[in-house]
């Protein structure tokens, strides 16, 4: 398992996985974003780099909503004089829902994702499906939902992969207070074309207010493979703490 642990000063203006979106939404039909962005340098006795970024941006009325949003990571380190990639990640997805009633929902998604040192070049996942707000209040949502996504991968070995795949997950938001807000996603891929293999995706993040526009964030990423490419961990764990700066309505 690779675990990514990149705290940081957040600064910056927002930008555009369904990856769990932060921002808290409206259904008043604004946008609103989020980005954050660290960098730390280390020299002497141990020398590296690191960068990420974390931006999200969502609009919502009382029929749909649209949400996208981008993770990266990158990093160096110098060890005995020798210089080698420590982090090389980028994630970015995008997820329409559309309500057909109180109950019932749509949706269509489109995912992202590269990460050398899993020696994945690029991963496009397109997705559609339906789910249910079994439960959905000001301070409380909770959607099981299910659907089918096709999964390509591009190694940079020069392999090419690709899979029919099922979805079924779940998602909760947790409303504290009026900006203070927890958020999760499990979603889980059965493998259709290889019987017995599958994706695991869980996403998690925390949000809390701290002075005007600048809120303090903790991000958990998991990504789980049954069948990665030879040599490459099946987990990788992805985790961010900081600060963002919010855009848009209040």
């Amino acid at each position: 398992m690779r675990v990514h642990v990149l705290p940081g000063l957040c600064l910056g203006i927002a930008l555009t996985s369904t990856v769990v979106a932060q921002t808290l939404s409206k259904p008043d039909g604004a946008w609103r974003g989020a980005i954050g962005a660290s960098y730390t340098s280390a020299t002497g006795n141990n020398e590296s780099t690191n960068a990420s970024l974390f931006a999200d941006a969502v609009r919502q009325t009382e029929q749909d909503k649209m949400n996208a949003s981008l993770r990266s990571v990158y990093g160096r380190q110098e060890t005995n004089g020798v210089d080698e990639l420590s982090a090389s990640l980028l994630r970015a997805g995008v997820r329409y829902d559309l309500d057909f009633d109180d109950l019932k929902y749509g949706f269509v998604g489109f995912d992202s994702e590269k990460d050398k040192l899993a020696d994945l070049k690029w991963r496009h996942s397109p997705s559609i499906g339906a789910g249910l707000h079994l439960r959905r209040t000001e301070t409380f949502t909770f959607d099981v939902f299910a659907g089918y996504s096709y999964s390509r991968e591009e190694l940079y070995s020069g392999t090419t992969r690709s899979f029919n795949e099922g979805l079924l997950g779940e998602e909760t938001t947790h409303k504290f207070t009026e900006s203070t807000s927890f958020r999760q996603r499990l979603a889980i891929y059965p493998n259709l074309t290889d019987s017995g293999e599958y994706r695991l995706v869980f996403d998690a993040g925390l949000l809390a207010p701290l002075v005007d526009r600048w809120n303090l964030t903790l991000n958990t990423s998991v990504r789980y493979q049954s069948n990665p490419p030879p040599g490459i961990e099946k987990r990788d764990t992805l985790v961010f703490a900081g600060l963002q700066y919010g855009w848009g309505p209040k």
